[in-house]
């Protein structure tokens, strides 16, 4: 918790933004998705990479703006890194506090699978990437944008790996950069199913939260690697066809 002494120091508002959302639109040029046409069937391809099955749960709410899917854009990264989704909500996914817990709670899902054989997924990384913390002091300050996250090879599993990432005015982490991000390794896999969970929370009257957007990426590693003896069968018939043509000439 946030002590005493720093709130009544702060007194003022505090803003904090993601730069990075303001170029979140136009990542890797690709035109953006609604989340509403994903779940009706709709997918994502990236590169090798194709994004399908999506979900929606709204799990609840109050004093937010309510969930519309068709403002979270869902655009395709092929910026040369890894290959993954950007995720924008326009408007952002808000929240004020009413003098109790005021909150937005979201949890969607979606596949992701490989379309190449040669190639297999072998880790992913969620980053904060947007968001807005405002508030006065003059109370608690509980407020925050929260995104946990479940890896599994079926769908709603966790059995790969679990990811989390916050910007939060609780126990002293505002500034924690750290938590912004988080990553996970795991065996190769063709196909990968991920679960988020978004929690957007505010409590005093004069504290508001916004998430703005977040990415996701994936790394890959190819299914087969040539053994040692092979490489060298393939290095001398390279030499014997060079010394051939080397004689013909």
């Amino acid at each position: 918790m946030v002590s005493k002494s720093n709130i009544m120091n702060a007194r003022k508002s505090f803003l904090s933004i993601g730069l990075c959302a303001l170029l979140a639109a136009a990542v890797g040029g690709a035109q953006a998705t609604p989340m509403s046409s994903l779940i009706e069937g709709g997918s994502i391809t990236v590169g090798d990479k194709l994004f399908d099955r999506w979900t929606v749960t709204l799990n609840g709410g109050t004093g937010g703006i309510p969930a519309d899917l068709t403002t979270l854009d869902v655009t395709g990264i092929s910026d040369g890194g890894d290959l993954g989704l950007n995720f924008v909500f326009d408007p952002e996914l808000k929240v004020n506090g009413a003098g109790s817990l005021a909150f937005t709670d979201l949890t969607f899902g979606f596949r992701v699978s490989v379309l190449d054989p040669n190639w297999a997924i072998t880790d992913n990384s969620l980053v904060l990437t947007g968001w807005e913390l405002g508030w006065e002091g003059d109370g608690v300050n509980d407020l925050g944008v929260f995104i946990s996250e479940n890896v599994g090879t079926v769908a709603g599993g966790n059995d790969l790996a679990s990811n989390a990432a916050t910007r939060n005015v609780l126990n002293d982490v505002l500034s924690n950069d750290s938590l912004l991000s988080d990553t996970a390794a795991f065996a190769p896999q063709s196909q990968i199913f991920v679960t988020k969970n978004i929690l957007v929370r505010a409590v005093d009257q004069t504290d508001r939260a916004s998430l703005i957007s977040f990415e996701q990426r994936f790394s890959q590693s190819p299914t087969q690697v040539p053994e040692p003896a092979s490489l060298t069968l393939v290095g001398i018939a390279l030499a014997g066809l060079g010394f051939a043509r080397m004689r013909k000439s």
